[in-house]
């Protein structure tokens, strides 16, 4: 069986397993891939934090002439709904050339690719130690390599990491253009309430009304729009995009890019809103609750926020400008999940690498770092000083708004032709950075 054949069974078989989070039941996805990994020679550990929920390592150790590389996975993948699917999002089906599933793009076909290059690579000489990770619950708050970075750094610590976040290819009309996720939005979730009096609902002006004092707060969040900021890394790769589109041979600057990014959100929305984001603070009300029953006056009354914030804001700064946004209301603030944006360096042997191999399958190709709007596991080896480059290899087919409502969406699936792809640019990357005869 050819390594392409084999990847597509790998990655049928994982997509089969139903690991949705909640409740996650990852220990069956790493019990599967430790059989799989040992039916080839290569050994490996499961380590399970709750019951159900495990994460895969293994470690390969190199001459130590070189750095160390970590290839970072999740095994778990949001919920889906099998009504609104064409084909069951747990067959793994494998149809007029895609692999359909649940994972498929996000990101159970990395899983599959990282465990293939690393199998290949375990018997071979090596610069430096190769780990492999497939980690749990990234999709609810990254518990599982948080478990493992507090009970077994020693077994996972390397001095750089690969991971989900970046690596798609949007053909211009000037050529392919590449991103690499080289910093990730600071993620402060918070919830403000407000707080009222109960009275009976038919004689509503004897208590104090809850979700009434709420609506200014609601008002505010929905009218809330950050306005565009030159921030690296993404500024370059906004900058590449709209001059590659055609939208721009000027200089791009704070005041036109909003105008440019409407222009490539009316071609395509998905492309020119993921840009924006990249750029901006935002807040989206995510949730609202209040009142008790039917004809009693609601005395309290809450709403969820999830606000992101590019490279520079820290907490104290996000905290402000909220306190701002509420000016003149009551209200009580508590900050339910916060993280400070992370960055990683460009100027790194490991960055250069990634270019050129993806240079040698792709020639002609643009490489530019982002920000990408979403959160990975990346945050937690930023904060350690440890580079981490979200770098997934897929070229976008067709429109990228329609691509990218498949993660987290309905009817996700990847092209055999795109998974083949991803493998033969990642091993190049790994087999250039880690073998003596490079580099």
């Amino acid at each position: 069986m050819s390594s392409r054949d084999n990847l597509v069974k790998l990655l049928s078989n994982l997509l089969q397993i139903d690991t949705s989070n909640p409740p996650g039941n990852e220990s069956n996805a790493a019990g599967f891939l430790r059989d799989w990994l040992s039916e080839r020679g290569v050994e490996s550990e499961i380590v399970e934090f709750e019951k159900g929920r495990a994460n895969l390592f293994s470690r390969v150790k190199g001459s130590g002439e070189g750095p160390s590389l970590l290839l970072l996975s999740h095994t778990d993948v949001v919920p889906a709904d099998p009504a609104r699917w064409k084909i069951p999002p747990f067959s793994g089906a494998v149809k007029d050339g895609y692999i359909w599933g649940r994972g498929a793009l996000d990101m159970k076909s990395m899983v599959a690719v990282e465990t293939m290059v690393f199998s290949e690579m375990a018997d071979k000489r090596l610069k430096g130690d190769l780990v492999l990770l497939a980690a749990a619950d990234e999709e609810k708050g990254g518990l599982g390599v948080k478990k493992m970075l507090e009970n077994s750094m020693g077994k996972i610590i390397a001095d750089y990491v690969i991971n989900e976040g970046g690596g798609e290819g949007v053909l211009t009309k000037k050529g392919w253009l590449f991103d690499i996720q080289t910093a990730e939005r600071g993620v402060f979730w918070y919830r403000v309430q407000t707080r009222g009096s109960p009275a009976h609902g038919s004689v509503p002006g004897l208590g104090v009304n809850a979700i009434e004092r709420m609506r200014p707060l609601l008002n505010r969040v929905s009218e809330f729009k950050g306005a565009c900021e030159r921030v690296d890394p993404s500024w370059r790769y906004v900058e590449s995009l709209l001059k590659m589109m055609g939208l721009s041979v000027e200089e791009v600057d704070v005041n036109n890019i909003e105008i440019l990014l409407n222009k490539l959100a009316e071609t395509d929305r998905g492309l020119g809103e993921s840009a924006k984001a990249m750029l901006q603070v935002t807040m989206t009300p995510t949730m609202i609750h209040g009142g008790v029953k039917e004809n009693v006056v609601p005395y309290e009354c809450n709403l969820t926020v999830d606000c992101r914030v590019p490279p520079g804001y820290s907490k104290e700064r996000v905290k402000n400008m909220i306190t701002g946004l509420f000016h003149g209301l009551e209200y009580e603030l508590e900050f339910i999940q916060e993280s400070e944006p992370t960055v990683s360096p460009v100027d790194t042997p490991l960055y250069r690498v990634i270019e050129n191999s993806l240079l040698k399958q792709v020639p002609g190709a643009r490489l530019e770092p982002t920000t990408k709007t979403g959160g990975t596991d990346s945050r937690y080896f930023r904060r350690m000083g440890i580079p981490a480059y979200g770098f997934q290899p897929l070229m976008v087919e067709g429109n990228y708004y329609e691509w990218s409502r498949m993660m987290h969406g309905d009817n996700e699936r990847i092209s055999i032709e795109n998974l083949d792809f991803c493998y033969r640019v990642l091993k190049q990357v790994v087999d250039s950075f880690m073998s003596p005869h490079h580099g």
